[in-house]
């Protein structure tokens, strides 16, 4: 009966130690299978996000380039989770901001002179 509880316990205890090493296989597998220039953001294991363009791979690591702070060697081991995120573009949204913005002052400025001068004269 021992043996049987302590094979359960045994099976119970190793259960609780793989995800680990799986997800340190997973990422590294993650990022190596992401094509070079891609943007990514990185969450380590210190609770630090960082964003940039995977960079270059090698055995232990990866190349992580932003163009504000340059080029920054990652270890595979100092990572917890990575994923990829689109570059959008915010310009569509920048442009009917701006187009927003102005029928609300074109709009605001007729308001002004109806209530000054009336609807028929000035």
């Amino acid at each position: 009966m021992r043996q049987i509880l302590s094979l359960v316990l045994a099976i119970g205890l190793l259960g609780q130690m793989s995800p680990a090493a799986f997800a340190a296989e997973n990422v590294t597998s993650q990022i190596t299978g992401m094509p070079l220039g891609t943007n990514i953001e990185v969450h380590l294991t210190n609770k630090q996000k960082v964003r940039g363009a995977k960079g270059t791979v090698s055995a232990s690591g990866f190349m992580l380039v932003d163009a504000r702070t340059g080029e920054r060697q990652i270890a595979f081991s100092d990572v917890a989770s990575v994923k990829q995120v689109s570059g959008k573009s915010h310009t569509t949204r920048n442009i009917l901001i701006g187009v927003g913005i102005g029928v609300v002052a074109v709009v605001a400025t007729l308001a002004i002179l109806v209530a000054k001068c009336g609807p028929y004269s000035c």
